[in-house]
């Protein structure tokens, strides 16, 4: 019998890792229409500096430790996306660069590039953007503006975004209908609820998305803004802002629908869901950001090798575990 050494990641489904990281890459370029249509095409050529970071610095870095390149991996390119996602629409050309170039060179090569890595790369990046210059990734345009400019440095109509408002403990002055379609200050692809749902249901009927750590994130976060709401309100109406402002769907699609750093068993993926959906809620109401998902979804990264340790010890006790 021959065998047939394969690199990392190991997918045990009949899905490819092509075929992933195209869906992925597909549902993120679909989340840039709205920004487009309100900011201009400013929000392409930040997510561009973002891609290019990363296909760069993995290319280079490839070619220096002599590492083969496949045709296969489209990693680099949702990743850079994904950093671009995270960040404002105003901001400067070479934040997107820095973070993209941080993701791969400080999280994801020295892990053994795609599919070893134990952090979340892109969430890592804007983590690392957000410490070094917060007043840039949290300075947000108002969309009622009109579209930005396209030089790298530019004045614009400053706009106060709802996770800034709650963390104050008052309620947003925000119709359902805009929260629904992104009309509001925020992230460039973190506003728009309905695209980011319809992103979801794309990427479970291709099966590119593991619905059981989306749904814990979500039904944790929800349960937590039920029980602690952080302005004085109605459980459901917490539960609306929470959910449908800052970057909260985002991370529940994007972030936690990872398969590599997520756990490998079904029991550590929906603990891993509720885990992150706790940190970020958390975080919400005593962290130093008025948004803190990448934080959560890295602190959780941690504990995935944890949680699946201890599922497969309880299986190997006669615990029955899916």
């Amino acid at each position: 019998m021959k065998l047939r050494a394969c690199a990392a990641p190991f997918l045990y489904r009949e899905k490819t890792v092509f075929s992933m990281q195209g869906d992925a890459l597909f549902a993120l370029l679909a989340l840039l229409v709205l920004p487009c249509v309100q900011y201009g095409p400013r929000v392409l050529l930040a997510a561009l500096a973002a891609c290019a970071s990363c296909a760069v610095c993995d290319i280079v870095t490839g070619l220096l430790v002599k590492r083969s390149f496949g045709s296969g991996d489209l990693s680099s390119l949702v990743t850079g996306l994904t950093v671009a996602m995270l960040l404002p629409p105003t901001v400067p050309y070479w934040l997107p660069a820095l973070a993209g170039a941080f993701a791969i060179l400080a999280v994801k090569l020295p892990f053994g590039a795609t599919g070893n890595n134990l952090f979340n790369p892109a969430a890592a990046g804007v983590a690392f953007a957000t410490v070094c210059r917060p007043d840039l990734v949290f300075a947000y345009a108002d969309p009622a503006a009109g579209r930005l400019s396209l030089e790298s440095e530019i004045s614009f109509t400053a706009g106060t975004s709802p996770g800034s408002i709650l963390a104050k403990g008052l309620m947003p002055s925000i119709l359902p209908r805009d929260l629904l379609w992104g009309v509001f200050p925020g992230a460039i692809g973190c506003t728009g609820a309905l695209v980011l749902g319809a992103a979801a249901i794309f990427l479970l009927a291709r099966r590119s998305l593991r619905w059981e750590t989306m749904v814990c994130f979500l039904v944790t976060a929800a349960v937590a803004a039920a029980l602690f709401p952080r302005i004085p309100t109605t459980a459901l109406t917490s539960v609306k802002y929470e959910l449908l402002t800052g970057s909260l769907l985002f991370a529940a699609v994007f972030l936690c629908g990872d398969p590599v750093t997520t756990p490998r068993t079904f029991t550590g993926r929906c603990c891993f869901g509720a885990l992150a959906a706790a940190l970020l809620m958390a975080m919400r109401h005593v962290g130093a950001y008025e948004q803190g998902a990448c934080f959560a979804i890295l602190l959780a990264n941690a504990f995935s090798p944890v949680l699946d340790g201890a599922v497969l010890s309880a299986r190997m006790k006669g615990v029955r575990l899916p």
